[in-house]
């Protein structure tokens, strides 16, 4: 990556975790799964790294977006965020504006446009049916379709107010399930094999 960009994004990175210390004052929940899904990700990068792969990827910006993918939450409600059961229709649609509303927030950062892209399309699905655009396959950022692999492990396997997490054998079943629709399948994959190698 360009040194001066790295520095742009250094320096927009500081400003951005203030947004991050808003989220822990608005939904520690958030922020807690906002950080294993960087943590997560950035494994998994340095796994497909070692193995020669995503070496054109820029990595700095897929864990940038890893960590902010979540940040448009702050302009969620309280009572839909911390709901302790199903949301409504209403509240649903209240609730997929977050990452919108995360692209907004930081897309005129020097340096990051390309990390914001990367929030906007974290829930789009494959198959087209996500949001916020409806793309589908490959016209989905990569980095977008990384992060919602992981975003949605994570989101599995974790105890949520309404129910317990499920273990990693079944959130694996459950990419399994969804790859080719909710997940790039080549994707889900590459993020099984390296599940396997982490826990050898």
């Amino acid at each position: 990556m360009d040194q001066s960009i790295q520095i742009v994004r250094e320096k927009s990175f500081d400003l951005v975790q203030n947004l991050i210390q808003i989220i822990s004052l608005k939904d520690k929940n958030t922020l807690e799964h906002s950080n294993r899904v960087y943590s997560l990700t950035r494994e998994w990068a340095t796994y497909m790294r070692s193995r020669w792969s995503w070496t054109d990827l820029d990595v700095s910006a897929l864990e940038l977006a890893a960590l902010l993918h979540d940040v448009g939450k702050v302009g969620v409600l309280d009572e839909i965020l911390q709901k302790p059961g199903a949301l409504t229709p209403v509240e649903r649609d209240h609730l997929e504006q977050h990452s919108e509303i995360g692209y907004q927030m930081i897309r005129d950062f020097p340096g990051i446009s390309d990390i914001a892209i990367g929030v906007r399309h974290h829930h789009e699905r494959w198959d087209g049916r996500g949001y916020p655009l409806g793309l589908k396959d490959t016209k989905i950022p990569t980095i977008s379709r990384i992060i919602n692999i992981v975003d949605a492990f994570d989101a599995i396997t974790s105890d949520r107010p309404y129910r317990k997490g499920r273990s990693q054998n079944e959130a694996i079943l459950e990419l399994q399930k969804e790859a080719g629709r909710q997940f790039d399948p080549a994707l889900v994959n590459e993020f099984i094999g390296f599940l396997h190698a982490r826990n050898t």
